[in-house]
């Protein structure tokens, strides 16, 4: 009976010397210990988003990541993201697993996009993931120091995500302070977010793309810059600076459009990849690539600026049968975030005036919404892969030859009837990669070493050879018709390896790797129209001054800028006649005619514009809109 009472006595004894514990030290002592287990949970879900941050840089093949200052930014970015998902699940662990597997995913898929396309992944490939899948799909894809590190980085932090699990089963809150706390980091995320990003003098700054994508992606982080695209692709055609529907008119009333009296047969071609490695380095090869578009005197020859570099087919794409710019919408894929209904294009112009219309490309009709917006665009017919079953390869490369696509269009073409013919054939020969093939069936070769790049470079050079044969027999075909014909054909970007094998990124460089050849043809007497350098929006109003077809404002508008400025870019600057280049902010005596330009397009495309829809329809139609 006295055992537990000589046991208490024995305890209090052992602790007689020591002093009691006042109420408020023992709150003192439970404090610190409550926080310390939150601190501990945070500072392992910051350095979890500090891995995940990491993971996106090395996608972006960045590994010395972006200052001090940005990389705090970047670091936060993921963590709001983290938080906003924590809200959610109120559990950190699984927040870290949600936000962690997309950004190791999405740096191992930028490091590959990057390798050859040389730009990017962007929300825009996110939104066009089809796309992309269906386009990767012809790569290799070889194991790198950059993709290992990215996986053995996602491995180290699922070992944060356990800590953290236990961290946090063995924390215990009530409802109150948990929401308090919750609150707290959604305040202070909230706030990160808008000041970094969304105030109206962010600490990011807006529109920070110029040259290229590495300034901006290396200065300022992938996570950061991605907000930025994806903040352009909300509001995708930018107004321009004190843009009026007023200004617009003003401007499209100097350029009267004019009433022609052709009506010729039109064939555009955009040439997948067409591209003249000589215009870049020097290189020697054992047979020539081009022999028909060098030597024949029969060619309207010359360059045109495109919107991309090693991608962005769909830039060129729009810029082709729009004639409107990319500079006023960048960080998008027209096709997927622009409204085509009622858009005007050359196609739709040409069908106004009673042409019959015909359009095509060997791939995908889901590839950036192609199937959905060519009818749009005014098609009457329009074709991919699974029209053409009878197209040719080259060797073990896995895209149609532009012979066989040639062969369909001219079949095509005699369907069409007598009424004057538009027809639009996007190609898929030169698409990469270019290590598909054996070496066997190279049929042009390098004498010049470009180590890493020969072998790429003989296979590609080989599909250009097969692109200028081709492009002879289409021409030996339309020469024997009774109806006039007219065609253009152009590249649509550089192959990605091209800025590998330049070290100078001055700007004449990049207007070297976004030049891409154009060739004119006809079977009539024409007027050579087309200056030695141009841009690809400038291309079509050519086509049709040359031909002696009908021209609308805008298209007259364009020749006469051209005279002075040939070369829009999409990359923030110009080039004058005279070959001095200008921003487009600069004040000169030519900035007045280039505002009038990108007034004019944002009359036609920008959703706070009323367009003026004479300025863009043929004249005889616009007078008939006007009775």
């Amino acid at each position: 009976m006295n055992a537990p009472v000589l046991q208490e006595k024995t305890i209090t004894q052992r602790n007689a010397h020591a002093p009691l514990p006042t109420q408020n030290a023992r709150q003192m002592r439970r404090i610190p210990e409550k926080y310390t287990a939150d601190m501990r949970i945070w500072s392992l879900a910051l350095l979890n988003a500090a891995i995940f941050y990491y993971c996106l840089e090395l996608g972006n093949k960045n590994p010395l990541m972006n200052g001090l200052f940005y990389t705090f930014v970047n670091i936060f970015t993921v963590f709001s993201l983290m938080a906003g998902v924590y809200t959610l699940v109120r559990r950190w662990w699984i927040s870290s697993l949600i936000v962690g597997i997309p950004c190791t995913a999405l740096g191992i898929a930028n490091y590959y996009t990057l390798l050859y396309r040389n730009q990017p992944i962007s929300t825009q490939d996110i939104h066009n993931l089809g796309t992309s899948v269906d386009v990767l799909g012809s790569y290799k894809f070889p194991l790198s120091l950059y993709v290992v590190t990215i996986i053995l980085l996602f491995g180290i932090s699922v070992i944060v995500m356990l800590v953290l699990k236990r961290a946090e089963r063995a924390r215990t809150r009530g409802v109150f302070t948990a929401a308090w706390h919750n609150l707290c980091l959604l305040a202070f995320c909230g706030i990160f977010v808008f000041s970094m990003y969304l105030g109206k003098n962010p600490i990011k700054p807006r529109n920070t793309f110029v040259w290229s994508w590495e300034e901006t992606y290396y200065k300022y982080g992938f996570a950061a810059s991605s907000i930025e695209v994806m903040q352009n692709s909300l509001n995708p055609v930018k107004m321009p600076d004190g843009y009026s529907d007023e200004k617009a008119e003003n401007a499209a009333a100097a350029a009267v459009s004019s009433r022609g009296g052709e009506k010729p047969d039109i064939i555009l071609i955009l040439n997948e990849t067409f591209y003249d490695l000589r215009d870049l380095v020097d290189i020697e090869t054992d047979t020539e690539f081009m022999p028909f578009i060098d030597q024949s005197r029969d060619l309207i020859k010359g360059r045109a600026v495109v919107a991309g570099t090693g991608g962005g087919t769909n830039k060129s794409e729009y810029e082709l049968l729009t004639s409107n710019s990319f500079q006023l919408m960048p960080g998008i894929t027209p096709f997927n975030y622009l409204d085509f209904h009622n858009a005007n294009s050359v196609v739709s112009f040409l069908k106004a005036q009673g042409y019959s219309t015909w359009g095509a490309h060997c791939a995908n009709p889901l590839n950036y919404s192609r199937g959905k917006v060519y009818p749009l665009l005014g098609f009457d017919k329009i074709m991919f892969k699974d029209d053409f079953p009878s197209a040719e390869q080259y060797g073990k490369r896995w895209y149609a030859t532009d012979e066989s696509v040639y062969s369909v269009m001219c079949d095509e073409y005699e369907k069409m009837g007598d009424s004057p013919r538009l027809m639009y054939m996007l190609t898929i020969q030169n698409h990469g990669g270019w290590d598909l093939n054996d070496a066997k069936d190279d049929t042009v070769h390098t004498l010049t070493d470009f180590g890493e790049y020969t072998d790429d470079i003989n296979e590609y050079l080989s599909c250009i050879k097969k692109s200028d044969e081709a492009f002879r027999k289409l021409t030996e075909y339309f020469a024997a018709q009774p109806r006039p014909v007219i065609i253009c054909m152009v590249g649509d970007h550089s192959p990605a390896f091209a800025q590998e094998l330049v070290k100078d990124g001055g700007i004449e460089t990049t207007f070297k790797l976004r030049s891409t050849p154009y060739v004119v043809w006809s079977n009539f007497d024409t007027e050579n129209a087309f200056p030695k350098e141009t841009s690809v929006p400038f291309l079509v109003p050519n086509v049709l001054k040359t031909a002696g077809c009908e021209m609308s404002a805008y298209y007259e508008y364009m020749t006469e800028l051209e005279k002075s400025v040939p070369m829009l870019t999409a990359f923030n600057v110009y080039k004058a006649a005279d070959g001095t280049v200008y921003q487009y902010t600069d004040k000169n005596q030519y900035a007045e005619k280039v505002n009038g330009y990108f007034d004019i397009e944002y009359n036609n495309t920008g959703s706070k514009a009323k367009r003026a829809d004479g300025i863009f329809l043929p004249s005889s139609v616009a007078k008939e809109d006007n009775k």
